[in-house]
């Protein structure tokens, strides 16, 4: 007879699923969506959650620790490889202390117990670990200078908007369980739905009206339209009362030239007057802002632009008015249960690879768990070089990893089915999941809380880390800032921000330069990489990648460069040079080349860079473009 377990979807998503898991006798099982969970229209998960109906048991999971061993690989022990890894550490101790041990955690997977491992760290004194992350650090930098905290705008609220911007947010794409919410409210409550954008996609299809921006002009185009409702006097009343700076903020637009503004943004006079029409005929406005327009230089700014955007057209007062972004989806993990280091070293994540050999004390242990920025992070060619001069490299991973291979030392985990219970935080929805073990690990695979606890005790630590996931399993159940609505999904009590009696900083005109940089360089194209509803964050499992992938161009662009569509062409950037298919977009404009993350080399052709709020600006990159 078949059993039946409540889990939920471990990418780093922002839907966030509940998930039921139906497990068969001969331990095959089947992924459902969890029928309880109303918010995303009864329950239902998309094809890269079901992949996990086959990757559970894929003939390419690890099931045994592996050792490099020259070019090749060897099967060892756990008693080994812990052993081993353990002497490693030891003696980074006591060569450069506590700071020379690196850890290196991404979004791999979003399950709360992946944070406990960091306890055996803090117990050693400390450690080196990236600062901000390779996805939204930067606009999240931007709210959360506005507001002094990350600001939360609950999905529910959108029911009160009577005009939803997607300002460079293709949810059908990556956010399609918000698809029937959306659908909902424009059949039920007469929402509509704009988008801008540097291209058509299927969200601007699915829009209600859509315009094209330039890529990097999302700031610009915010300063412009805040600069017209102060000029038009279409500001709302009250916007002063809920802002500071507001002086400053109105004479530094005062000063800025309404004609180079536009001219950035890639619009003429008509497609502006109708993207401000439409904001004037349709607040209270939800801006529902994308992931795209803060990963360049000015990205944090780009976004505390939108909060003064808002402002002025009736946030706080106007029910359903905000900027939608992101939110802190660990808020609700118990901190405790892994105590402050005395010691800690934070390194940029987008270029700590240029800094490597600089770094006092040195690195001489890295951990990479919950990651694959071999594939993931910018400059891969410098990651190479980075990890060439870090001595000893471990990786756990559930499958050999782009980022594995260059690892002294890969450990088999189990994967989110296999372990349990867990719990997963959303920075979409207001609710905290809980999941169930389901199945057994294959081979001589573990969970990392046993990994961990196997380390710790190899290091005469007294940690046992399975105690502490079932400390915070209690914890998590008993807060009083959760209530239980079904099993597994529980209703969380948070702070609605864009509901409160809030005061916010705008941007200050110290700040504009940023913004109005023009960073073009008009020799080559911007290179702009996309996400894509086959992929989670450029991680391609269970889909076939391309030998040549497809690189986007405008028309014009084509044309200057005497190329037809499907023609072989060479991108080259940063001393490397690739081969794609060309592919002519006649939707977008001039100045830019678009591909679909995922593919082994997209992010060769990335600068490694930092902007403010320690995000990466992946497109602030220059390519040139050929035909073979």
């Amino acid at each position: 007879m078949d059993q039946v377990f409540v889990s939920c979807c471990p990418h780093d998503c922002p839907d966030s699923c509940p998930m039921l898991v139906r497990k068969y006798e001969n331990d095959t099982i089947r992924l459902e969506g969890n029928p309880q969970f109303s918010l995303i229209g009864g329950g239902w998960i998309c094809k890269k959650g079901k992949r996990w109906e086959y990757r559970v048991r894929s003939p390419k999971r690890l099931t045994s620790p592996l050792m490099k061993d020259g070019s090749s690989w060897r099967e060892i022990s756990w008693e080994k490889a812990i052993s081993l890894w353990a002497l490693r550490i030891h003696d980074a101790l006591s060569s450069e202390g506590p700071l020379s041990n690196f850890i290196y955690q991404s979004a791999g997977s979003l399950f709360y117990s992946k944070k406990l491992f960091k306890k055996v760290f803090v117990e050693l004194g400390g450690y080196t670990e990236p600062k901000g992350s390779l996805c939204g650090s930067a606009g999240g930098a931007g709210l959360k200078r506005a507001f002094g905290f990350t600001p939360v705008y609950k999905p529910e609220n959108l029911k009160y908007a009577k005009g939803i911007l997607l300002w460079g947010r293709n949810v059908v794409e990556t956010h399609p369980h918000i698809l029937p919410i959306l659908r909902n409210f424009k059949a039920s409550e007469g929402v509509e739905i704009g988008a801008l954008e540097i291209r058509r996609t299927p969200t601007t299809d699915f829009a209600d009206k859509w315009w094209r921006i330039r890529p990097g002009s999302d700031g610009v185009l915010a300063l412009l339209l805040c600069k017209t409702l102060l000029e038009r006097s279409d500001g709302w009343p009250y916007w002063r009362k809920r802002a500071k700076n507001v002086e400053s903020f109105e004479n530094a637009l005062a000063r800025l030239d309404r004609q180079n503004l536009l001219a950035r943004t890639g619009l003429d006079e008509s497609s502006f007057e109708s993207i401000y029409s439409w904001l004037m005929v349709h607040r209270p406005i939800a801006i529902y802002a994308g992931y795209g327009p803060q990963r360049y230089e000015s990205g944090a700014e780009t976004f505390h632009l939108l909060v003064a955007l808002s402002l002025l057209l009736g946030a706080f007062d106007l029910k359903g008015s905000g900027v939608v972004f992101g939110k802190n989806e660990d808020w609700m993990f118990p901190m405790e249960l892994i105590g402050s280091p005395a010691m800690q070293r934070r390194v940029p994540v987008g270029d700590w690879v240029l800094n490597i050999s600089g770094y006092r004390p040195k690195i001489k242990t890295a951990l990479f768990t919950c990651c694959n920025p071999a594939k993931q992070a910018p400059g891969i060619e410098k990651f190479k070089r980075a990890m060439a001069e870090i001595p000893f490299k471990v990786c756990l991973d559930i499958e050999m990893s782009e980022t594995a291979l260059l690892c002294d030392l890969v450990l088999p985990a189990a994967c989110f089915l296999e372990e349990g219970p867990d719990w997963l935080g959303s920075w979409w929805h207001g609710y905290l999941l809980r999941s169930e073990k389901a199945l057994d690990p294959p081979g001589q695979a573990l969970p990392e809380t046993t990994i961990f606890t196997l380390l710790a005790q190899e290091l005469g630590l007294n940690i046992d880390l399975e105690e502490a996931r079932n400390k915070m399993d209690q914890l998590l159940k008993n807060s009083p800032l959760v209530k239980q609505v079904s099993k597994g999904i529980y209703a969380l009590k948070e702070q609605d921000s864009w509901c409160e009696n809030n005061r916010v900083e705008i941007l200050l005109p110290d700040d504009f330069p940023m913004t109005l940089r023009d960073s073009h360089n008009f020799e080559s194209l911007r290179f702009i990489s996309v996400h894509s509803s086959q992929f989670i964050n450029g991680q391609t499992f269970g889909v076939e990648n391309p030998d040549t992938p497809e690189v986007f161009v405008s028309d014009k662009e084509a044309a200057k460069r005497s190329i037809n569509d499907g023609d072989l062409i060479i991108l080259s950037g940063r001393g490397i040079t690739l081969k794609g298919i060309c592919r002519i977009d006649k939707t977008m404009d001039s100045g830019y080349c678009i591909m679909v993350q995922g593919h082994p080399w997209v992010n060769e052709l990335t600068e490694p860079k930092v902007s403010p709020g320690y995000g990466v600006p992946f497109h602030e990159s220059f390519v040139d473009l050929n035909k073979l």
